[in-house]
């Protein structure tokens, strides 16, 4: 089978095509044959070696969610899962972007046959981060106001939308290109980072999800009413001045978590959320599509078709 992977740190230019046995399923997973996946900001961080010491051993493969259909499945797996469209979120250092991929069956998800793959492969890391964010961490109810940064990305375009249904007030921050869409996905107010600071425009909210960490990390606290709760990806270095501030600082932790995708692929097969794919490439344009996803400007989900 086709996989990408590298064999150093370093720049996208570092990913190569490379042909690697097509793996055997073994007692308790499935073997799906992968029809699109999807590209996500840590997969940079962690081929740049940002991250280190993720992934630890070279050669390593890249990417960690996508879709396609269950080919095979082994022992004590029930036989009806053969055939079955699914997306699913790969436990951290196995790589999705292949043709092929054996996962343990209970962290596959059924998608609707209205769904298509690229929509699929767009949900799983993104929408799990943002239901885990801030149903899980954050506790979300109605009428809290958050402001989730970088809302016009992958997770930022599902967070809003997850927010907005769940009936928070949303604000969200994006650059001026994109703060109208970001209200289409159902902010209340859209801050333009590069016209305004977002401390200039709100105070006392009750939550602030961050998705970039950094700067903008330190500039939320003041932010936040006292007894608020500050919510972040472990993504960049985080310094934590919730006694300072009188707030609730969480670390929230994405792993493969069935029952959160699950509940995502419900809301965007019902309508209530719907898929942000901005660009669909094909497998082969993997360099561009990591370039792409460095570079930081596009909305929502760069999505690759495997076949």
């Amino acid at each position: 089978m086709r996989a990408v992977e590298y064999a150093c740190y370093g720049e996208p230019e570092v990913l190569t095509m490379s042909t690697r046995r097509s793996p055997t399923c073994g007692p308790g997973e499935v073997l799906i044959e992968i029809h699109a996946v999807s590209v996500n900001p840590v997969d940079g961080k962690i081929r740049s070696g940002r991250l280190k010491p993720m992934p630890g051993s070279f050669p390593a493969m890249t990417g960690r969610d996508g879709a396609g259909l269950v080919r095979q499945v082994g022992d004590g797996v029930p036989a009806d899962l053969v055939g079955r469209r699914v997306c699913f979120m790969a436990p951290r250092g196995m790589g999705t972007w292949a043709e092929e991929m054996a996962l343990p069956a209970g962290l596959v998800v059924p998608i609707p046959d209205s769904m298509t793959f690229v929509e699929a492969a767009s949900l799983p890391l993104a929408g799990t981060s943002a239901w885990i964010g801030l149903v899980e961490t954050a506790t979300l109810e109605p009428g809290i106001r958050v402001l989730i940064h970088a809302g016009a990305g992958g997770v930022g375009s599902l967070a809003v939308q997850l927010a907005k249904s769940l009936g928070a007030q949303v604000t969200a921050t994006c650059s001026s290109r994109n703060t109208e869409y970001v209200r289409s996905l159902g902010a209340s107010q859209a801050i333009a980072y590069d016209e305004a600071r977002f401390e200039d425009c709100v105070a006392d909210l009750d939550v602030v999800f961050d998705l970039l960490g950094g700067e903008v990390h330190q500039r939320s606290y003041p932010v936040l009413r006292r007894g608020g709760t500050l919510v972040y990806l472990n993504a960049e270095p985080i310094e934590d001045l919730g006694e300072a501030f009188g707030v609730q600082v969480r670390m929230a932790q994405i792993l493969p978590n069935r029952d959160a995708l699950t509940k995502i692929v419900d809301r965007v097969g019902t309508g209530v959320l719907r898929a942000t794919v901005e660009k669909v490439l094909p497998f082969e344009e993997f360099v561009q599509a990591q370039t792409l996803s460095d570079e930081g400007h596009i909305r929502g989900k760069i999505v690759l078709t495997v076949r």
